[in-house]
């Protein structure tokens, strides 16, 4: 079973379309995951449309890897920001409420790029940590940051890489845990996510 990029429903492994939304799939022949776009976020591969990959597949023949010769995306906010996480900040966004008065949602993952990452305790990047599938993407550093779960939710943390984590468009500072709330954008390195 696969996630469809565009409606997230979960389908089978050798569907050419969504059976749940009707969009054709473009795979990505280094991956072997569908994605969205023209272009795969991980590895920067052309994308293959469905009908043409499974045709491919069912032939014999292996896709190839057609990388893109465009220079790696440069980081829009160079300048580190300082949001730390306290008894008096509040996050940029405030978390969505539940139908049970003063219970709030707390979001249970990072989703985009074809994945569902559990948000889970832990160190993540391209070598080792919690999620092997940013392994995939060359610009996420080896050790590129923390999760941690607070009593009030959850917070990430950039261990100071080059091509940096982003909540909501702004970089974060360098070792400074900010939290995360439903809806809210993360960008790790060249990789986005939305917090659900």
């Amino acid at each position: 079973m696969i996630q469809c990029p565009e409606c997230r429903e979960m389908i089978l492994d050798d569907s050419a379309f969504c059976d749940k939304c009707g969009k054709e799939l473009h795979w990505c022949p280094e991956c072997k995951r569908p994605k969205r776009g023209t272009e795969c976020p991980v590895c920067g591969n052309d994308l293959i449309p469905g009908r043409k990959y499974l045709a491919m597949i069912e032939s014999g023949q292996t896709p190839s890897a057609q990388p893109q010769t465009t220079t790696p995306p440069k980081p829009q906010n160079t300048e580190p920001i300082q949001q730390p996480v306290s008894a008096q900040s509040q996050p940029a966004e405030q978390p969505q409420r539940t139908a049970v008065a003063g219970a709030v949602a707390v979001p249970t993952a990072l989703v985009g790029n074809g994945w569902r990452l559990q948000l889970q305790a832990g160190a993540f990047g391209r070598v080792g940590g919690m999620w092997p599938e940013l392994g995939t993407c060359t610009y996420v550093s080896s050790n590129h940051g923390v999760i941690a779960r607070t009593a009030t939710g959850w917070t990430i943390t950039d261990n100071g890489t080059t091509n940096g984590t982003y909540v909501n468009g702004a970089r974060l500072a360098p070792g400074t845990p900010v939290a995360i709330a439903k809806g809210n954008s993360v960008r790790i390195a060249t990789l986005e996510f939305t917090v659900e």
